[in-house]
């Protein structure tokens, strides 16, 4: 229902997605790509499992990541940003977190996902705590990445 929902709203509006995902691993993207007439909207993305990837191809500054680790908010917002900048599109997503069952901290366990939603003239990072194994893990990060993105299309309409 909200994938439908996603696709309308952006079909209607001449408006397009794009994706930079490090623990979902592509969920979201493959989620987007279900739906007939998606190539209309979704542009594609980057799985930036690799911290290489995350600065070799999305550009975050290996700085911040030394500083912070990959899974803060400030690299989630420039994911987003700049996946946005890259595929030149309306919206996107992006995803960092730890899925389990190994990695985790004290201030962020297993099971944190940060997820940034950005738009040509804002962005926006909210921090989730899910439960269950990984693959739960990743699903509820998935549900909850495209009701941000829902949540935050509509806005624009």
């Amino acid at each position: 229902m909200i994938l439908s929902n996603i696709l309308n709203i952006c079909l209607n509006n001449k408006k397009t997605i794009s994706v930079a995902e490090s623990c979902t691993s592509g969920n979201i993207a493959s989620c987007l790509s279900l739906l007939p007439n998606s190539s209309l909207i979704f542009k594609g993305g980057i799985i930036a499992y690799q911290n290489s990837i995350k600065t070799n191809h999305l550009d975050i500054p290996l700085e911040l990541i030394q500083q912070y680790t990959e899974v803060c908010p400030q690299v989630a917002r420039l994911m987003a940003e700049n996946i946005l900048i890259k595929f030149n599109s309306d919206f996107s997503i992006s995803t960092t977190g730890y899925a389990g069952p190994s990695g985790g901290n004290d201030l962020d366990p297993v099971g944190t996902i940060y997820i940034a939603v950005a738009n040509k003239l804002r962005s926006y990072v909210q921090r989730f705590v899910f439960e269950g194994n990984r693959q739960n893990i990743i699903e509820q990060a998935t549900q909850m990445a495209l009701d941000l993105l829902y949540q935050e299309i509509k806005k624009d309409k």
